[in-house]
């Protein structure tokens, strides 16, 4: 039998405060989030050109790295719900089935506990449920840290901002 797991993560307040605050540096200033998938990876739109057409962006918590998704809002949630063809990053769907025992409470995504970019594996070992706000932030900081290191650079420490 073929258990559907959800790809979006349980959360209602995706929209209250700066959600993309430790990520500005990379998304800019105009960039507004609109989903946080079940792995802790966040849709954004931001408006260009001319027109000030609403594109839709994908950031990759776990390798800092962004991507176009689609050429609109309207077509992405289309692309989505229709089960169409998306690239498998977008929702780790064959680790986030391994993980599936592990039910996400209200507010929390999975979150590696050696991010990617730093060596850490997709495998169900490296993942755990945290609370969203602090897996973006966190892996927003860490990214900013390590954004000019050659790959394989040696990290001996790093300084993180955490608020309650």
């Amino acid at each position: 039998m073929n258990k559907e797991v959800d790809i979006f993560a349980p959360i209602t307040d995706l929209g209250k405060g700066d959600a993309l605050e430790a990520w500005r540096w990379l998304v800019g200033g105009r960039a507004s989030v609109r989903l946080l998938t079940a792995m802790g990876d966040l849709f954004f739109v931001k408006k260009e050109g001319i027109l000030k057409k609403e594109r839709v962006y994908f950031l990759d918590t776990g390798t800092g790295e962004v991507e176009i998704a689609s050429k609109s809002w309207k077509l992405f949630r289309e692309l989505v719900n229709s089960g169409g063809d998306v690239p498998g990053h977008w929702f780790k769907y064959s680790l986030l089935k391994e993980l599936s025992g592990q039910p996400l409470d209200q507010g929390n995504c999975f979150s590696p506990k050696i991010l990617p970019s730093l060596g850490g594996e997709y495998e169900k070992e490296n993942y755990c449920a945290v609370s969203w706000v602090v897996h973006v932030d966190i892996s927003g900081q860490i990214h900013e840290q390590i954004r000019d290191f050659p790959p394989g650079t040696p990290i001996k420490s790093m300084n993180l901002i955490v608020e309650r």
